[in-house]
């Protein structure tokens, strides 16, 4: 009877594998979930599993030392910070759809009235 060559916690999948290669070497969360439909929930309890992390000063970083359940280094801990500040940022320069709407409406009506 032969034995399985895979001695590991789990034998993994092709999109897991590549999303595994491609969190190592550095790429987005994006980039890894558009090209490997992968969740990205799931992506770093894989990691944590397999025992791959992402480069340090990163927010994937950050996020594969939450997964394994360990306080995030300096460089990772300030990338997360950043991120999160550059999308608070982000979500207070865009204008609500309502408001929106208001607002080119009586754009129109103050072109068409001139």
């Amino acid at each position: 009877m032969a034995t399985s060559a895979i001695t590991g916690p789990s034998a993994l999948t092709a999109g897991e594998a590549v999303a595994l290669t491609l969190l190592r070497d550095g790429y987005t969360q994006r980039t890894i979930h558009t090209r490997t439909d992968i969740d990205l929930g799931a992506l770093y309890r894989l990691a944590a599993r397999h025992n791959v992390t992402a480069p340090h000063g990163t927010c994937e970083g950050h996020d594969c030392y939450e997964a394994r359940g360990e306080d995030p280094c300096r460089p990772c801990e300030l990338a997360r910070a950043r991120t999160t500040a550059r999308a608070l940022a982000r979500q207070r320069r865009t204008i609500p759809a309502a408001l929106r709407t208001r607002l080119t409406a009586s754009a129109r009506r103050r072109a068409v009235t001139r």
